[in-house]
């Protein structure tokens, strides 16, 4: 799987991705503020992080994120929280 400065996927199938976030460990208002801006993402139907590991699981809809408008959103939001993560890397996972 990928890894990043401080992100690492652990596990990846067609419509959940979980992560392992080093910010987000006993970060309660960085793992709030990565809750809302995902869950306003679109095709993300649900998040769960744990602060305590730095778990994010991520929950989307897997035929919906295959359009280009929503991948992009994704994204660019990932980008907007993450700013050390190469989400061009993450695009071919998207497509599968």
């Amino acid at each position: 799987m990928l890894s990043f400065p401080g992100i690492k996927i652990m596990h990846f199938l067609p419509g959940r991705v979980r992560l392992k976030v080093e910010k987000i460990k006993n970060n309660i208002t960085f793992a709030k503020k990565v809750e809302t801006e995902l869950l306003n993402t679109l095709c993300i139907t649900g998040v769960e992080i744990n602060v305590l590991t730095g778990s994010v699981l991520v929950k989307y809809d897997k035929c919906a994120i295959k359009d280009a408008k929503n991948s992009n959103h994704l994204l660019v939001t990932l980008k907007k929280l993450f700013p050390d993560l190469d989400t061009e890397k993450l695009r071919p996972y998207l497509d599968e």
